[in-house]
């Protein structure tokens, strides 16, 4: 008999309990610590998502016979749930820059030097024990930001994770801004050591996933947002979005938002599909496009005719309903 087994049996059996065996109290269930959500960033590849290769060694790319260039790296680790229970099943994307800190994205227009043997993103499902596993490359500098990757993990029944995985040492990480937006404690979580006693560097990154309150907002309250809107390219908050997304003027934006399994996510022509979160009746949040919020209008009627999409408190874009 377990060791702990047998002391709560004699403490169940001295306090006169009639059923021996039985613990006096159960043990509290460890806790996992959310995962700090971080934004997507400008280069969520997009254009590339729809590339045949998206497995999980970025290192080759189908059709090519070559390797990608720079230091090859193993990127693994566990998705759990608060309770630190393993979540199989979970979809894990990735992306980053190459060696060379350019990232397979049709919006880099840098003069940075492109890799055609690096795949820039991948895609994992976590086996039964909430494992998943990368091989790829580790990433080269640009701008101000420290050497980072991008993660967006999703799962039925969870809210999706958007985050960025930092390596330790590395010495942009005391003035990465996005990095330093976190608290100490929340840095700790995503910046994590590189190994090096095997014959490939391997770096550990667990991931912790939210699971969805049932019945927190209706399904049917939802659905009185789903559709298309129409962005103006003009007014007040227009030069900061131009800021953060390149090309920003030149396209025809609509955003489209759909509802799936009592969660509301949005799409935008530059950006994967992303979460966003209720707040308040019309108010509805995304902190991982770029901390943004929408404010929906509604007509004389009670119909939703519009929304504001926030990037600071006094600057939107107005979208109609198409």
């Amino acid at each position: 008999m377990h060791r702990r087994n047998w002391l709560r049996t004699l403490l169940g059996l001295a306090a006169g309990s009639t059923t021996a065996g039985i613990p006096l109290s159960e043990e509290p269930k460890p806790t996992c610590q959310p995962t700090p959500i971080l934004e997507l960033g400008p280069y969520p590849t997009m254009k590339y998502r729809t590339q045949s290769d998206h497995d999980i060694d970025l290192t080759r790319m189908a059709g090519q016979t070559g390797v990608a260039t720079g230091q090859v790296i193993v990127v693994e680790g566990k998705i759990t749930d608060a309770n630190c229970t393993p979540l199989p099943g979970a979809v894990v994307e990735i992306w980053s820059a190459n060696h060379y800190g350019r990232y397979r994205h049709e919006f880099d227009h840098s003069d940075r030097q492109e890799d055609p043997n690096f795949q820039g993103w991948g895609q994992a499902i976590t086996n039964a024990n909430g494992d998943y596993r990368f091989k790829t490359i580790l990433p080269g500098l640009y701008g101000s930001r420290a050497r980072h990757i991008h993660f967006k993990v999703s799962k039925r029944g969870y809210h999706e994770r958007v985050t960025q995985l930092f390596f330790e040492g590395e010495e942009r990480n005391k003035t990465d801004g996005i990095l330093n937006y976190l608290t100490h404690e929340e840095q700790l979580q995503i910046i994590r050591p590189l190994v090096t006693n095997s014959a490939t560097p391997t770096v550990s990154f667990p991931i912790t996933l939210d699971a969805v309150q049932p019945n927190q907002v209706p399904e049917k309250v939802l659905r009185e947002y789903i559709g298309r809107y129409a962005l103006r390219t003009e007014g007040k908050g227009f030069d900061e979005w131009a800021s953060y997304i390149p090309e920003f003027a030149t396209k025809n934006i609509v955003l489209e938002l759909t509802v799936e399994r009592a969660q509301l996510f949005m799409t935008l022509p530059f950006s994967p599909k992303t979460e966003v979160f209720w707040h308040a009746k019309d108010e509805f949040g995304s902190w991982s496009f770029y901390n943004t919020y929408l404010l929906f209008q509604r007509n004389t009627a009670g119909k939703v005719i519009s929304l504001h999409l926030h990037p600071s408190e006094d600057k939107f874009l107005e979208g109609v309903k198409l």
